[in-house]
């Protein structure tokens, strides 16, 4: 179900997880990509929530992007995490995941009561929604505009999904001319 086209801006939407060994080595291109983005692109991120995984942690660690943005804690949060748990293995358990914000001056019994609040779990759960009602069923997803899902393949890589994404941005363009 497309999402009727709003405003000047073309949207984009890469659906991550923090568990997700390819989104971790995806993240340095789309760092770059996104540094180049037109003007006319708002770009943003909306963490997989695809259930209870002990090998992924989908729902733990959408709970903690978006306990990192209740509490507001600045930095590369992506890098920094994605480092933590597949380069130092400071992450082998979802229960470890609120001792690392402690790298981002978050207390870690705060961060994890954050992680269990009433407006991150509310957060999670659209999360979650917004995912089904895509169609995303697996990381890196990149959607644009709410209609199109762009994945990543074994021929194309990380620079075949960006291309696609660019192609898909151009295609979407014209329809946001005009629209405020």
């Amino acid at each position: 179900n497309p999402a009727p086209v709003r405003g000047a801006k073309v949207e984009g939407v890469e659906v991550f997880g923090y568990g997700c060994p390819i989104c971790a080595r995806f993240q340095p291109f789309l760092d770059a990509w996104e540094k180049k983005l037109p003007r006319d692109v708002d770009f943003s991120y909306l963490p997989a929530a695809f259930g209870p995984d002990p090998d992924h942690c989908w729902d733990d660690f959408a709970r903690a992007y978006y306990a990192a943005r209740t509490m507001g804690l600045k930095g590369n949060i992506h890098d920094r995490i994605y480092k933590a748990k597949f380069e130092q293995g400071r992450i082998e358990t979802c229960d470890a995941i609120p001792a690392v914000f402690a790298d981002f001056g978050a207390d870690p019994g705060d961060f994890a009561s954050t992680m269990r609040s009433f407006p991150v779990t509310a957060a999670v759960s659209r999360a979650h929604d917004q995912a089904l009602r895509w169609g995303v069923d697996g990381t890196p997803s990149i959607v644009v505009d709410g209609k199109y899902r762009a994945g990543m393949t074994r021929s194309g890589g990380p620079e075949g999904l960006l291309r696609t994404v660019d192609w898909l941005i151009a295609k979407q363009r014209p329809l946001h001319r005009g629209k405020r």
